[in-house]
């Protein structure tokens, strides 16, 4: 199979998985936290194997708590989804709204720049979004990270397909 094949197939794959997690939010959502779980689960798990590996050393007790914290976070996710869901739409809702706040003051100091309006435009919108979803985080956990895992495998799959469009052009 050639490479622009390649890029073009999953570029659809991506594309129409998330057109479905955009019909269905909700359950992208608990799709999400589930997959967060997962990956929690196996750090902790893999960070826990590595300290009783390693044998003693300083920190070791540290390490050791931050892999008990981890599989706990991971148990608590997975056992229940949806307050699981709740917690990182929180946590997300926090995350935009200071890279917004930061990035509206990255602005105030490119003003005159080339491009300035993008940082501002870039930052308000994100300060927008984190203070949606804080102002209303019970209404936005239900939906909220579903949305952005569509929006961003829509992005994805559309990215590698015309990237696979490219390389077929170039003859790859």
């Amino acid at each position: 199979m050639k490479l622009s094949t390649t890029f073009l197939l999953i570029g659809v794959v991506l594309a129409v998985m998330g057109l479905l997690a955009l019909a269905n939010p909700f359950a992208a959502s608990l799709a999400v936290t589930s997959l967060v779980g997962v990956v929690f689960m196996v750090s902790g798990v893999a960070q826990a194997w590595v300290e009783f590996q390693a044998g003693p050393h300083q920190g070791r007790r540290r390490n050791a708590l931050v892999a008990l914290l981890t599989i706990v976070a991971a148990v608590w996710l997975l056992a229940n989804p949806l307050s699981g869901t709740l917690s990182l739409t929180l946590l997300l809702g926090a995350i935009f709204f200071v890279m917004g706040f930061v990035r509206l003051a990255m602005a105030a100091s490119l003003r005159g720049a080339p491009f300035f309006w993008l940082v501002l435009l870039s930052g308000g919108a994100s300060l927008a979004i984190g203070l949606l979803v804080l102002f209303d985080v019970g209404a936005a956990a239900t939906t909220f990270l579903g949305l952005l895992l569509g929006i961003q495998l829509v992005a994805e799959g559309a990215g590698l397909f015309a990237f696979g469009l490219i390389t077929r052009h170039r003859g790859f």
